[in-house]
C-alpha cells in the first residue's frame, strides 16, 4: 500500500498591520494610561491638599480662639502645613479675615489658601508638565458651642483637697472625688452651662469610659446614685468623665441630655481681670492700711461699719456689721483662726463690695505687686492637703446680705469674691436655710477651691479651680452676670 505525503503548506505572508495599528495608536494609550494613573496622582493630591488647608485653618482658628496674636496664629498654621503636612512655608498663605466669600471682612474667621505640587508620571509622553500645581482653601472660624456659663471648672488635674471641720458652719468635707462635686441629697439646677476642664476618668454620654485615669475621682461627680438627674443645668461640657450619665439632666425637663464629655477645654473667662490697685480703679480701691478687725456684738445693737482698704483679716463673730461699697483687699489671716475673712455669724449687709483675698502679706494696693505676675502659671501643689479656708462666708440669719461691686466703669464690676490666682485655698460660701439666700455676684478663685452650701434660688456665677455643692434642699444657680459660653472651631469653607 502507498503511503500518502502530507503536503506542505506554504507560509502566510504578514503585512504587520497590526505593528502599524500599535504604533499608530500607542501615544493615544500613553495618554489613557496617563489620564487614569496620573489623574488618580492628582486627585489625591488635591485631595491630601485640601485636608492640609482644612488641618491648617483649623489650628490657626484654633490659635486665634485661644487669645493668640494673629502672628502667633499664622506660625501654628504654617508648622500645621509644613512641619506635619509637607506643604513648603511658601506656597501657604493665611489670612485673617477672609478677603473673599461668605466670611469676607469677617474677625472670627480664617482663610487658608495653599499650593501642592503633584508628580507626574505620564504627562510628559503628550506635551505635558512633569509636576503640576494643585491648590486647595479653606475658612474656618469659632462659634458658641453652649448657652452662657454660669460655672466654669478650670483645674485640669487638681490636688484631691478635703477640708477640716468648721464648727458651726460646714462639717469636715473629705477629699475631693470629682473636679467638680455635688454632695448632699438635694437637686441642683443650673441655669446656664457648666463648663468642667477637669481631665480625671469617668464614663461619657453613653456609657462608655472616657478621661485620662481611671475613676475614682471623676471630672464631674454627683456622689448620689438614688437620686436621677441630680444636676440639671443648660449645657453640660466636660473634658474628662463623669460617675455616671443618668444624673444629669436638662434645666427643661424634657429636653435632651445636655451632657457632652471628651471636649476641648476652654480658657479663663477672667484671665484679663486686673489685680485691685489704686490706678487701676481709683474710685473703690483705698489704700489705707487698716490692720486686722474682730467684730463681737449684739444682735439688735447698733450698726458697726466697715470701710474699703487694706486689712490683715476681717473676723465678725456676732453683731449687725455693715461695709460701705467698695473693695476689701485682705491680705493675712487671723494668728487664731487662720482665715483671712471669716464672717461667722452676725447680720451682714455688703451691697457693692469685692473682697480680694491673697497670701501675699507684702501685696501693694498701689502696684499690685507680687500678684500682678500671676498670670496663667499653675502654683504647686499645696505641702497639706487638708486646707483651712480662706474665706467663709455665713449667712445665716435672714436678712444677711453680700452682693458684688456695683460699678460699670470698674474691671470688677459684679465680682464679689477675687482670690489671687495662685492661691489654692478653698472659699467657702454658706447661705441660711431660712428666707432668700443673700449671695450676689461672681466668685472668682482660679486655682482655688469654691464651697457652695445653700438653698433656693442664688444669684451668682463661679470660676474656679475646683468646685464642691453641698446640699440637703433643692438649689437653683441662676447668675444674671453669666460668663462667656464655650466656642468651639468649626469649618466654614
Amino acid at each position: 500500500m502507498q503511503s500518502r505525503v502530507p503536503r506542505r503548506i506554504p507560509a502566510v505572508r504578514r503585512s504587520g498591520k497590526v505593528l502599524v495599528l500599535f504604533a499608530v495608536l500607542l501615544p493615544a494609550m500613553l495618554a489613557f494610561i496617563g489620564l487614569i494613573i496620573d489623574g488618580g496622582l492628582l486627585q489625591g493630591t488635591h485631595r491630601r491638599a485640601q485636608h492640609t488647608a482644612d488641618a491648617t485653618a483649623t489650628a490657626a482658628a484654633r490659635a486665634l480662639q485661644r487669645g493668640k496674636t494673629d502672628a502667633e496664629a499664622t506660625a501654628i498654621g504654617e508648622h500645621t502645613a509644613a512641619d506635619l503636612n509637607g506643604v513648603p512655608v511658601g506656597g501657604v498663605s493665611i489670612r485673617r479675615p477672609p478677603d473673599r466669600g461668605p466670611y469676607a471682612g469677617n474677625p472670627d474667621a480664617v482663610e487658608v489658601e495653599l499650593v501642592d505640587h503633584a508628580d507626574t508620571h505620564f504627562y510628559g509622553f503628550i506635551g505635558g508638565d512633569s509636576a503640576v500645581a494643585v491648590s486647595a482653601r479653606a475658612v474656618a472660624g469659632w462659634r458658641p458651642s453652649t448657652a452662657r456659663a454660669a460655672i466654669v471648672v478650670l483645674d485640669p488635674d487638681p490636688p484631691r483637697l478635703s477640708v477640716p471641720p468648721l464648727p458651726g458652719v460646714l462639717p469636715a468635707l473629705p477629699a475631693l472625688i470629682g473636679g467638680f462635686e455635688i454632695e448632699g441629697l438635694g437637686t441642683v439646677r443650673v441655669d446656664g452651662a457648666v463648663l468642667v476642664n477637669n481631665e480625671w476618668g469617668g464614663l461619657d454620654e453613653n456609657g462608655d469610659p472616657t478621661g485620662n485615669s481611671l475613676p475614682p475621682p471623676y471630672a464631674l461627680a454627683s456622689l448620689n446614685l438614688l437620686t436621677p438627674q441630680r444636676l440639671r443645668a443648660r449645657d453640660l461640657r466636660v473634658v474628662g468623665g463623669v460617675d455616671n450619665p443618668s444624673a444629669y439632666g436638662p434645666f427643661v425637663v424634657g429636653e435632651s441630655s445636655p451632657l457632652r464629655t471628651g471636649k476641648l477645654a476652654v480658657p479663663d473667662p477672667l484671665l484679663g481681670v486686673p489685680v485691685p490697685t489704686t490706678a487701676v480703679d481709683p474710685v473703690n480701691v483705698n489704700g489705707t492700711l487698716r490692720g486686722g478687725v474682730r467684730i463681737i456684738g449684739l444682735p439688735i445693737g447698733p450698726w458697726q461699719t466697715l470701710d474699703p482698704g487694706v486689712y490683715d483679716w476681717i473676723e465678725v463673730v456676732s453683731g449687725r456689721v455693715r461695709f460701705n461699697p467698695g473693695i476689701y483687699i485682705i491680705r493675712s489671716v487671723n494668728p487664731v483662726s487662720q482665715i483671712a475673712l471669716n464672717l461667722l455669724a452676725g447680720e451682714i449687709d455688703a451691697e457693692g463690695v469685692m473682697f480680694y483675698i491673697t497670701d501675699s502679706a507684702g501685696y501693694s494696693a498701689a502696684s499690685g505687686a507680687p500678684d500682678s505676675g500671676d498670670g496663667e502659671s499653675v502654683p504647686p501643689a499645696p505641702g497639706v492637703l487638708d486646707l483651712l479656708p480662706s474665706a467663709v462666708i455665713n449667712l445665716v440669719l435672714p436678712g444677711s446680705r453680700i452682693s458684688g461691686l456695683d460699678d460699670p466703669d470698674s474691671p470688677f464690676d459684679g465680682m464679689v469674691v477675687f482670690q489671687r490666682r495662685r492661691d489654692r485655698r478653698p472659699v467657702a460660701i454658706v447661705t441660711s436655710l431660712l428666707g432668700t439666700p443673700g449671695v450676689e455676684g461672681m466668685v472668682y478663685a482660679k486655682w482655688g477651691h469654691v464651697i457652695l452650701a445653700s438653698r433656693g434660688t442664688i444669684d451668682a456665677s463661679f470660676v474656679a479651680g475646683t468646685v464642691r455643692i453641698v446640699t440637703a434642699l433643692p438649689t437653683t444657680i441662676a447668675p444674671t452676670r453669666t460668663l462667656p459660653p464655650a466656642e468651639d472651631v468649626y469649618l466654614l469653607e
